[in-house]
C-alpha cells in the first residue's frame, strides 16, 4: 500500500532541487513496481504465517494476530532502509535540522497501526475484503480535512466519497445482486469454513482504513520536510505504531481467553522465507521505488497509479488462493478504485494542462523577446 501509497514517506519531492527535471517514464515504472510490491502483501503474509499456505482453516504457526508482528518487521526494514539512504545521500545534517512535530510523529504512528491491522486482516478474511477496506482510507482523510481544517469538498468529491462507501457495501455483500435480484442485508458473516474469524478480520480491515486515512490527514502537514529525513521519522513511529497494536493484541486478545495472540510463534523454515520476502519486497524494495516515483511524478500521477495495488492483491486472492470473485465484489472494487482515482486523474489532467499553458506562454514570451531584439537591431 500506498504507504499506501507513499504517504508515510511524504508526497511530492520536497527537498529536491528546483532545477531537477522529473523523468516521467522512470517514475511510472517505479510506481508500478512499488504498487505491485504493496499488492503482494497478502501473498507473503499468508506464506509467512499459515500452517498450510493455501488452507486458511489449517490455522497459523503463530497466534492469530501474528500479522501485526509481521508489520513491525516490515516497518523495521523500512526504517533501516531510510537510515542507510540518509547516510548514502549525505542528509544526516538535514535530519538533525528537521524539527519533529506532532503531525510527523502521528503520521508515522498511524501508518504503522494501519499496516498492522491490514496484514492481520489479510490473514483473517478474504484478500478482496482486506484491500477494499483499507482503501476506504482516503474517505476518512477527506472527511477529517473537512472537519478539522475546514477544507471545502466539491460536488465531485462528494460523489466519489459516496461511491467509495457504496463500493464498500458491495464488497462486503451488505448490498448487491443475488439470485432473486438486488438485496440489502446488513448481517455481516462472522465466520466461514475457510476464515473462522472472518468478522474480526473485516473489523481489522476497516480499522486499517481508518488509520490509513488518519495518516494521510497528518501527512498533509509539514510538506516542506525533506522526503528522506521525514521518512526516517515516519518509519520509526511506524514501528512503534505496529508494535503498539501487537502489544494490545498479545495482552488482551480479541475475546476473553485469547491472550497471547501474537507472540506464540513457531515458524517453519518455509514460514521464515515468506516473512523475509514480506519484509524486503513489501518493505525496502516497494518503498524505495515509491521514493523514486515521488521524485519523478506529480502527486496526482503516482496517487492514481498507486491503485494498481488493488487489482494485484485481488489477483493474488483469485489465482494463488482460489478465492472466488462475485459480481458484488467486482462492482465494489470498481466503485472504490474509481471513487479514489477520479479526483487524482482530474488533478493529473489539470496539472498537465497547466504545464502546457505555461510552456505556451514561455514560448510566446521568447518569440516576442526575439522579435523585439530584431526590431532594435533594425
Amino acid at each position: 500500500m500506498a504507504e499506501k501509497k507513499g504517504m508515510a514517506i511524504g508526497s511530492g519531492n520536497a527537498g529536491a532541487s528546483d532545477s531537477y527535471e522529473m523523468k516521467s517514464n522512470l517514475g511510472t515504472i517505479a510506481m508500478l513496481v512499488s504498487a505491485t510490491g504493496m499488492g503482494l502483501v497478502p501473498l507473503f503474509s499468508r506464506w509467512a504465517t499459515r500452517t498450510d499456505m493455501f488452507d486458511g482453516a489449517a490455522g497459523f504457526n503463530a497466534g492469530d494476530s501474528i500479522g501485526s508482528l509481521m508489520a513491525v518487521g516490515r516497518m523495521g526494514m523500512g526504517l533501516a532502509f531510510f537510515i542507510i539512504l540518509l547516510v548514502a545521500t549525505h542528509k544526516v545534517h538535514v535530519f538533525k535540522k528537521l524539527k519533529l512535530t506532532p503531525a510527523i510523529a502521528l503520521g508515522g504512528l498511524m501508518i504503522g497501526m494501519s499496516l498492522a491491522c491490514y496484514v492481520t486482516s489479510t490473514l483473517l478474511t478474504t484478500v478482496s475484503n482486506a484491500v477494499l477496506f483499507i482503501y476506504t482510507g482516503p474517505v476518512f482523510c477527506v472527511l477529517m480535512a473537512r472537519i478539522f481544517r475546514k477544507e471545502p469538498i466539491s460536488k465531485l468529491q462528494w460523489i466519489c466519497l459516496i461511491a467509495v462507501f457504496v463500493g464498500m457495501l458491495f464488497g462486503e455483500n451488505l448490498i448487491g445482486f443475488g439470485p432473486s435480484g438486488f438485496f440489502v442485508d446488513f448481517n455481516l458473516v462472522p465466520s466461514t469454513p475457510e476464515f473462522p474469524m472472518k468478522g474480526i478480520g473485516d473489523a481489522f480491515g476497516l480499522l486499517s482504513g481508518v488509520f490509513y486515512g488518519t495518516s494521510l490527514f497528518f501527512n498533509g502537514y509539514r510538506k516542506d520536510a525533506d522526503t528522506t529525513a521525514r521518512g526516517v521519522w515516519n518509519f520509526l513511529f511506524g514501528v512503534l505504531g505496529a508494535g503498539a497494536i501487537t502489544i494490545v493484541l498479545n495482552s488482551l486478545g480479541a475475546t476473553p481467553g485469547m491472550e497471547n495472540w501474537a507472540l506464540n510463534v513457531h515458524f517453519t523454515a518455509f514460514n521464515w522465507i515468506g516473512a523475509v520476502l514480506l519484509w524486503i519486497i513489501c518493505g525496502p524494495i516497494a518503498l524505495g521505488f515509491l521514493l523514486v516515483a515521488g521524485r519523478n511524478l506529480p502527486a496526482a500521477d503516482y496517487g492514481t497509479i498507486a491503485y494498481w495495488e488493488v487489482p494485484v492483491a485481488i489477483f493474488v486472492g483469485l489465482v494463488v488462493y482460489g478465492e472466488p470473485l462475485s459480481i458484488n465484489t467486482v462492482l465494489g472494487a470498481i466503485l472504490i478504485i474509481g471513487g479514489g482515482a477520479i479526483p487524482s486523474i482530474k488533478g493529473m489532467v489539470a496539472g498537465r494542462k497547466l504545464q502546457q499553458e505555461v510552456a505556451i506562454r514561455e514560448g510566446l514570451a521568447a518569440k516576442l523577446a526575439e522579435e523585439e531584439a530584431r526590431e532594435r537591431l533594425e
